[in-house]
């Protein structure tokens, strides 16, 4: 277990060297000065007391003071020279490490599959990675050493004075101490890992209490009290099983600290009482009680360090374990890609464009049997205009997502391709994909900056980014303006979002472009408007629009309608129709609203 402490610290050292090599030496280095500098004192109040019971008036006082004098740079050496350094070294510690860590654990969270984001168990585990200091493991860890190193000293010291027992006595309370105060300390960890869900679910009650977006519908249906009551319901569970935890753990240290205590006044009167204490000078005499003393007083800290160690590595292992998740692979090599797709893709394709092909895909979600996705295979094209139609919970949203990969297939294959200088170039979606989501982010950011992330090299050209606004049918122009309540802007309507969204979209001039619903926050005009904006967007382009309004999806070249996570049908728009199949009843059911 040693061993794996000191992985431990050295992983939060190197971590902290890396990012501020100055503190992370001035605090060792201060540590470290500070071993020699308790028993040299000691030393120094032996000498001094010697010197004074050997002193008669006629003798000189230099000896007295000279000692004294070093006993005192001694004292300022520890108090000030190292005393200032070392909290100031530990602040800034503190905050790169806290930054670091949140760093380390945002970016991998960016890497991860979004399937694996969306799991309840991955997100306990965030949870718990989030606990870990990597400034707390250092600081403890140096710590550690630090008073391990001076009571070495002091217990050598003793040894040599001859007090061989009283040091036996002390190691083997202190281990007795140290082991049960380690598993009591690694129960309670463990207590609190469990309580990851409870946790989360009590920062989502407090989120829904006090964000805006849920402002409404908890003032209008009253849920203010009903989260509320639960809030204080599970708080109080959680206090409970912790209060009982620590009682435990508290009860199970009771009986070795009293021995602890029982012990300490044991030897420090053996001192005292032994044969042959008399045969010592006074100075012999002090400097043995003062480094018994010191060792008894400094032992309960170093029981606290080794305790915390144990918390701290815990709590790293949560850590690494969330950094060590899998993130995004390619399912298969381009070159696999491409051998397989050239086999399959007829001579004389249109030049330009990206090309799409979906080859018997599965996907299931964790802890589901059925799969969400179930066979799928189709082709889009370069140049083409693809409509995907079904109905709620079809499978379009899940699909769309494999697509981009953001999910990862159980099986099958998802294979991006261009055609150049007359043979198939494998490609990703990566960098070639535009897509605006219905659940689109709303960046609380600049207009400027909101458009810009589009492609970021344009944030500074002003041109690029009036053009895709107003591509995109929105009606702002100031650039410089800032968007969202929260940050004192002001608030577009959701179609105005959504138009804002789009311009981000067109400003990257993929050679794909993906609508998923885009006129699910919109009034017929404006809905109008967004059709005609995804004729002019998809031009020279491949593109596939996700809708539940097929009066829009009549414009495209091919129709996908997905039912239960099946391609059941494909082909356009008149062929479908005369297919009479669930196209053609969705349609007709459509056409009835509008139609008296």
């Amino acid at each position: 277990m040693v061993i794996h402490y000191w992985k431990c610290f050295r992983n939060a050292a190197f971590i902290l060297y890396h990012i501020e090599k100055r503190y992370v030496l001035i605090l060792a280095a201060a540590l470290l000065i500070s071993v020699p500098i308790m028993p040299l004192e000691l030393l120094l109040v032996k000498t001094i007391i010697d010197r004074i019971q050997a002193w008669s008036a006629s003798a000189p006082i230099s000896p007295i003071l000279w000692a004294s004098g070093w006993l005192g740079l001694l004292m300022f050496v520890n108090s000030v020279a190292l005393g200032a350094p070392i909290p100031l070294a530990m602040t800034r510690l503190n905050e790169v490490g806290t930054l670091e860590e949140q760093r380390l654990i945002m970016r991998k969270t960016s890497r991860l599959p979004l399937a694996t984001i969306e799991s309840a168990k991955v997100k306990d585990m965030r949870e718990r990675a989030l606990r870990v200091s990597v400034y707390e493991i250092y600081h403890t860890g140096a710590e550690l050493l630090q008073l391990s190193m001076q009571l070495l000293v002091l217990i050598i010291v003793i040894i040599r004075l001859g007090q061989w027992l009283p040091v036996i006595a002390v190691i083997a309370s202190v281990l007795l101490l140290v082991y049960i105060s380690g598993k009591s300390a690694g129960s309670i960890e463990r207590m609190t890992r469990e309580q990851s869900s409870d946790r989360r679910l009590l920062r989502h009650y407090s989120e829904l209490m006090t964000n805006r977006i849920a402002a409404k519908e908890v003032r209008l249906f009253d849920l203010g009290s009903l989260l509320s009551d639960r809030w204080t319901v599970l708080m109080g569970q959680t206090s409970k099983h912790t209060l009982s935890a620590v009682r435990s753990a508290e009860g199970r240290k009771v009986a070795p600290e009293l021995l602890m205590a029982l012990l300490t006044g044991l030897l420090l009167a053996l001192v005292v009482l032994m044969p042959g204490q008399k045969l010592l000078s006074a100075g012999h005499f002090a400097f043995l009680f003062l480094a018994l003393t010191t060792l008894l007083s400094q032992l309960p800290s170093l029981i606290r360090q080794g305790v915390a160690m144990r918390t701290h590595y815990m709590k790293w292992e949560d850590f690494q374990a969330y950094l060590n998740l899998d993130e995004v692979q390619p399912n298969r090599s381009n070159r696999e890609a491409s051998a397989a797709f050239e086999e399959k893709v007829a001579e004389g394709k249109q030049p330009g464009g990206l090309q799409l092909q979906v080859s018997n895909l599965h996907f299931g979600y964790p802890g589901n049997n059925r799969d969400a996705i179930r066979g799928v295979s189709f082709v889009i094209p370069p140049n083409s205009r693809v409509a995907l139609v079904g109905e709620n919970g079809s499978g379009k949203s899940t699909l769309v997502k494999l697509l981009l990969g953001l999910y990862s297939p159980t099986t099958g294959e998802i294979v991006w391709s261009r055609l150049k200088a007359g043979r198939i170039v494998p490609t990703s979606a990566e960098g070639n994909v535009s897509v605006v989501f219905q659940d689109f982010t709303r960046l609380l950011l600049t207009l400027r900056e909101n458009v810009a992330l589009g492609q970021i090299s344009a944030l500074m050209d002003d041109k690029r980014l009036h053009q895709s606004l107003q591509a995109a049918g929105s009606r702002f122009e100031d650039l410089s303006m800032q968007l969202g309540v929260p940050f004192e802007g002001i608030e577009p309507s959701g179609g105005e979002w959504q138009k804002i969204a789009t311009a981000r979209a067109i400003l990257n001039d993929a050679e794909f472009v993906l609508f998923d619903e885009p006129t699910a926050a919109l009034d017929p005009k404006a809905e109008k408007d967004a059709f005609e904006l995804f004729l002019r967007a998809s031009e020279g382009r491949s593109a596939l629009l996700v809708t539940h309004r097929l009066g829009a999806a009549k414009m495209a070249d091919i129709i996908l309608v997905l039912k239960e996570g099946q391609l059941v049908e494909q082909g356009t728009h008149q062929q479908l129709m005369e297919r009479d199949g669930l196209y053609s009843h969705m349609f007709q059911l459509q056409a009835s609203w509008y139609v008296g």
